[in-house]
């Protein structure tokens, strides 16, 4: 339990081979565990608010397999990015959002709507073929 108080409190590090972060150090985002986070309520809000800037922190792009829709995969993540900080790493295949298909680009706008009244968010993916579930809490 100390190991992780003090792996909270560090300092962001990202590992240069992967732009990805190995520890938060956030007011608004904490890491509690590899798959689990606390988010305020606030940075929802306000990340929520501007699409055009998370655009931007990550290159997403309609994934496909066997011909039909699959998620959405995400590359050139930026370090320190929202993505980054709340686990998603470059190659990351999200396919769910609070339990829904996100296999168009309208079920995802959809299911992202709906994420500022959330009081958790969960993300189903795949990473490298292994399906992984990532939980956010919203305080």
């Amino acid at each position: 339990r100390a190991r992780a108080a003090r792996a909270a409190a560090a300092p962001p590090t990202v590992s240069a081979a992967e732009g990805t972060p190995t520890a938060v150090d956030d007011k608004n985002i904490k890491k509690l565990s590899d798959s689990d986070y606390v988010i305020t309520r606030q940075e929802v809000q306000n990340r929520l608010s501007n699409l055009n800037q998370l655009a931007t922190e990550a290159r997403i792009v309609p994934h496909f397999e066997g011909g039909k829709g699959a998620g959405f995969k995400l590359f050139s993540i930026r370090p320190g990015s929202l993505y980054s900080k709340i686990g998603i790493t470059n190659g990351d295949v999200i396919q769910r959002i609070n339990g829904e298909d996100i296999d168009s680009p309208d079920k995802a706008f959809d299911a992202w709507r709906r994420l500022k009244d959330a009081s958790s968010i969960q993300i189903e993916l795949s990473r490298g073929g292994t399906k992984k579930k990532l939980n956010y809490q919203i305080q």
